[in-house]
């Protein structure tokens, strides 16, 4: 996972809308991750492997899905990544999580998105 480029100079923080666009940065470098345990298709594996894969498949096509909860986002994300994730936005973890039951669907979505744009255009139809 390539966080790294998204520290924090640590002096003071950032507003609101600076540290959801910065989420959703991450989260699509996130999910874009093509590691062994990170990147979407670990986050469909574990959905799948918690018996939640349909909800989260429906995350994709759905305009706007509801927010889901903190147990799911603990469930989707390793522990690992979510306190990385915390500490280059610095926020605490239950602040991330808490931004992650709206923001984690909407990423979802839009890297679909982006799957669905690579595909031929034979295989679209």
């Amino acid at each position: 996972m390539t966080l790294h480029a998204y520290t924090q100079n640590g002096s003071t923080m950032p507003p609101a809308f600076q540290i959801n666009a910065d989420l959703s940065v991450l989260l699509a470098d996130y999910l874009g991750d093509g590691e062994q345990d990170r990147g979407y298709a670990a986050l469909m594996r574990r959905a799948a492997d918690h018996g939640i894969y349909d909800r989260v498949a429906r995350w994709r096509t759905s305009p706007n899905p509801d927010a889901t909860t903190v147990a799911v986002v603990r469930t989707l994300l390793p522990a690992t990544d979510r306190m990385h994730m915390a500490d280059i936005l610095a926020l605490s973890v239950d602040s991330l999580e808490q931004q992650l039951t709206v923001a984690l669907l909407k990423a979802v979505r839009e890297h679909a998105r982006t799957l669905s744009c690579r595909l031929p255009r034979w295989h679209r139809v």
